[in-house]
């Protein structure tokens, strides 16, 4: 192996002005130029009007940057030598263009108003809200390729490490931002996000974000379900789900980490032994689905904190135990159990947070959590909610260290924000891209996996008779039915979204009555309509 290595010579060659190395992007451009989104973006971020690049060709370059590896605005120079060839559509601006145009999100006289030990939100300048409605946006166009009449709605912060000198210490006592995310599981995008100090508590202005996320939702969507960690356990926030106080929803299902103090560890302690029931989960073997035990145990508590006999809604607390080895000892001499668990406690702050409990002469993790859900079975809702907590730090980890969100672009707080902002938005058309354009096989995949099996590979970018023409240079079966497939959905999606804006004669329109609905999908929706389409064209010989 190592002779045949030393054979080989290595030349660097400039270039040809039609070859790039990232013909993956393109598909990606092409479907975001079919939601209609740089006008989208122009229209609400409003900060260069007429003036230079687009907002929509910064923005678009930099989600680009970020889902092929870039995680820096110097990342935008290398973008612009390997993209933006002879042959290419894509205009992208150069990192000190991109510089000037996100310092227009900060606000100065708002980022002072941050000190340490005062917890303060900064409102945000009307390029900076913009965001807002984009991702709004995109939630929109998820849900038109495939209509939910309920969805879950998963609130979370996360904190970005860093040294930069304007950053604020937070309750770790680590300099840090904290980005306070909506995520949307059954479309697995990003629904709202707001980036902070890191000195503000995660549950500020929990209830604030999720009136104003729920005033984002697709009109289709009928039922909603908010799931949070204790961060959520408010009771401003429970009784708003709870007492029905939303106007479009009315109540609001929700599954909440409840804190688990002294009174609540008594509550479950209370619980007759019998009255415990095995957590159990489903697990594909084989192609079968079956239940397994997952180590834990429920039950339902006698416990009612005061602010729920102020509320004239029903509330059920549910109590989670895990056995530890840790067990009464037979000598007397010994500690008692409660004294063994201060002792670990008073040793190590972490064990805290296991919430330690003597149960039958041994220790269990005791946690909680608080719902309104009445008819579901204990271990169902249990399962549900823990469902949040692994997808929830899966979906801050992406952002932060497989896309951009993880790295300080920037001493100015505002460009900060629109920086993880445009991080979000990377995730959220990733997912939106896999999810619609790309066989099943790839739904799964990471950012990391998608650059190397689909994202960065050798194309060629031609114009010929007045089209724009993608060849791609590959032996892999993989990549070329990969690809093959984008094409398709992509073109047939072109038309279906011709369909969705025609507004002309009634003749125009007659022509797409031949296609009739695929089974099981909603007949407005962009999927169906590409469903239909495909069901009509599927033999045709230009696919």
């Amino acid at each position: 192996m190592t002779e045949k290595l030393n054979e080989i010579d290595m030349e660097v060659v400039e270039k040809t002005p039609e070859m790039t190395p990232y013909a993956g992007a393109i598909p990606l451009m092409k479907m975001c130029e079919g939601l209609g989104l740089p006008d989208v973006i122009n229209q609400n971020l409003n900060v260069r009007g007429s003036k230079g690049y687009k907002d929509s060709e910064h923005v678009l370059s930099m989600v680009a940057m970020q889902i092929l590896g870039g995680n820096t605005i110097d990342g935008l120079g290398i973008l612009k030598q390997n993209l933006q060839t002879n042959g290419s559509p894509f205009n992208i601006p150069s990192p000190t263009a991109a510089r000037d145009f996100m310092s227009n999100f900060h606000d100065e006289e708002e980022a002072k108003k941050q000190k340490q030990g005062h917890s303060y939100i900064p409102q945000m300048n009307e390029h900076l809200a913009g965001f807002g409605a984009i991702h709004a946006y995109i939630f929109q166009k998820a849900y038109e390729f495939s209509p939910l009449k309920s969805i879950t709605l998963d609130q979370d912060a996360t904190f970005i490490y860093t040294s930069n000198k304007n950053a604020l210490t937070n309750y770790q006592g680590e300099k840090a931002y904290e980005a306070f995310n909506t995520y949307c599981p059954e479309y697995d995008i990003i629904v709202g996000t707001q980036l902070r100090g890191g000195n503000v508590p995660p549950g500020a202005g929990h209830l604030e974000e999720l009136k104003r996320i729920l005033g984002t939702t697709p009109e289709g969507v009928v039922e909603v379900t908010m799931r949070s960690d204790t961060a959520g356990y408010q009771e401003d926030i429970l009784r708003y789900c709870a007492e029905g106080k939303n106007e479009r929803f009315g109540e609001i299902n929700f599954t909440v980490s409840c804190k688990v103090v002294t009174s609540f560890k008594h509550a479950a302690q209370a619980v007759p032994e019998e009255d415990w029931k095995p957590v159990v989960k489903e697990v594909e073997k084989n192609g079968v689905m079956e239940l397994k035990e997952t180590g834990q145990e429920w039950a339902e508590v006698n416990y009612v904190p005061d602010w729920v006999v102020k509320s004239d809604a029903e509330y059920r607390f549910i109590a989670i135990r895990e056995r530890t080895e840790l067990r009464k000892g037979e000598n007397p001499a010994q500690m008692t159990l409660p004294e063994v668990i201060d002792a670990m406690e008073n040793e190590n702050e972490s064990v805290k947070r296991l919430h330690l409990t003597e149960m039958g002469n041994l220790a269990y993790k005791v946690f909680g959590i608080v719902t309104n859900l009445q008819e579901e079975d204990g271990s169902k809702i249990v399962v549900f909610h823990h469902e949040r907590c692994g997808k929830s730090e899966e979906v801050h980890l992406i952002v932060k260290q497989e896309l951009g969100g993880g790295h300080v672009i920037s001493n100015k707080f505002g460009t900060e924000a629109a920086w993880w902002n445009i991080s979000a938005l990377s995730l959220s058309l990733l997912n939106l891209f896999k999810l619609n354009f790309l066989p099943e096989e790839s739904h799964s995949l990471r950012p990391k996996a998608m650059r190397y099996e689909f994202f960065v590979m050798l194309g060629k970018i031609v114009r010929h008779a007045r089209k724009i023409v993608l060849k791609v240079y590959s032996t892999s079966e993989q990549v070329i039915a990969w690809y093959r497939y984008a094409r398709d959905r992509l073109m047939i999606f072109c038309v279906a979204v011709s369909y969705l804006r025609v507004e002309s004669s009634q003749s125009e329109k007659s022509k797409y009555k031949r296609y009739h609905a695929a089974p099981g999908k909603s007949e407005s929706s962009l999927d169906g309509i590409l469903e239909r389409i495909i069901c009509s064209m599927g033999k045709c010989a230009c696919l």
